[in-house]
């Protein structure tokens, strides 16, 4: 997302920080696609084995054509969307921060954050 304006007001008498955010764009990257299907060579089934090799085989068009797809996909660059009018804008009111744990309020709701590698993480 990118944000087209925003500012942050600080109450120090309340301890509260308040930021809301107006966002003008929002990108999306291209989907990862996996072009080959691993297939076991055999399948027990009801305790006969089925040998999957020439499923392979009728799978290797299918397999080639998602490599040429997935190689075009990798290259493009991420899809950008304009967000248009009042209903990208955003807020969000820090509640609690110390050096392990933030608590936000927002218009998306409650939202607990824990720092990477917080002895919290490891309770």
């Amino acid at each position: 997302m990118v944000p087209g304006s925003s500012f942050r007001g600080i109450e120090l008498a309340f301890s509260s920080f308040f930021s809301p955010i107006q966002f003008q764009e929002g990108s999306f990257k291209p989907p990862e696609i996996k072009s080959k299907i691993d297939l076991p060579t055999n399948v027990d089934v009801f305790g006969q084995k089925i040998n999957l090799s020439p499923v392979g085989q009728l799978l290797n068009p299918v397999q080639k054509a998602a490599a040429d797809i997935s190689s075009t996909i990798s290259g493009l660059p991420p899809i950008r969307v304009p967000i248009p009018g009042e209903g990208a804008a955003s807020w969000l009111l820090i509640t609690y921060l110390d050096e392990d744990v933030r608590i936000s309020r927002g218009d998306g709701g409650l939202f607990v954050l824990a720092r990477e590698g917080s002895p919290l993480l490891q309770q």
